[in-house]
């Protein structure tokens, strides 16, 4: 006899073949739902740890913020264009034909009488026979290798050229169409000049 006969003929065997069958697909289906359960629960546990990292360094990233602004209350200023202001490089090439360069070091004890010299004769800007005026500050770096060059406290007058330059304490230079007209050391002369 063949197994279906047998089944036909037994409905206790054919009630087990059927139970065995139901179970193993009941199984099956819990176990699928247990597996999707697991897959379910672990992503959810993936999102919930990157939440909680995002949010520390959050947190972390505000305390620091905070910690370096209260370590930095200076008021930032906006950086600003000084055009009355130049190199030894630059005084040569200024857009007048005719200019005065005021030459001294910023650093020095006399620079607030020169600074003050320079703006008393600025104040006559609006006059028809005034001169634009720059400013040269022995103090930069970009100006400084020509103070004093020889140490001697000697300066060069007759210099026409950059390279020849070599500055005292205070200069005013007048230089009409790129060339040094006028070569002013003494502070009287200067301001003599600059009534």
């Amino acid at each position: 006899m063949t197994k279906s006969k047998k089944l036909k003929e037994n409905p206790v065997l054919k009630d087990k073949t059927k139970n065995k069958k139901n179970n193993k697909i009941i199984n099956k289906s819990l176990n699928n739902v247990s597996e999707e359960e697991h897959v379910i629960r672990n992503f959810v546990i993936i999102i919930v740890v990157i939440c909680v990292i995002v949010g520390g360094f959050y947190f972390i990233s505000e305390f620091v913020q905070k910690d370096k602004n209260l370590t930095n209350n200076e008021e930032k200023e906006e950086a600003s264009i000084n055009y009355n202001i130049v190199t030894v490089g630059t005084m040569l090439n200024r857009p007048y034909d005719n200019y005065y360069v005021l030459v001294y070091d910023s650093s020095s004890d006399e620079a607030i009488k020169y600074s003050t010299l320079l703006s008393m004769y600025s104040q006559h800007e609006t006059e028809d026979d005034y001169i634009k005026i720059y400013f040269c500050d022995l103090n930069d770096k970009l100006n400084n290798k020509y103070y004093d060059v020889n140490n001697d406290k000697v300066s060069n007058p007759k210099a026409k050229d950059i390279k020849d330059f070599d500055f005292g304490d205070l200069t005013l230079l007048q230089i009409k169409k790129g060339k040094i007209t006028s070569y002013l050391e003494d502070y009287s002369d200067i301001e003599e000049k600059l009534k």
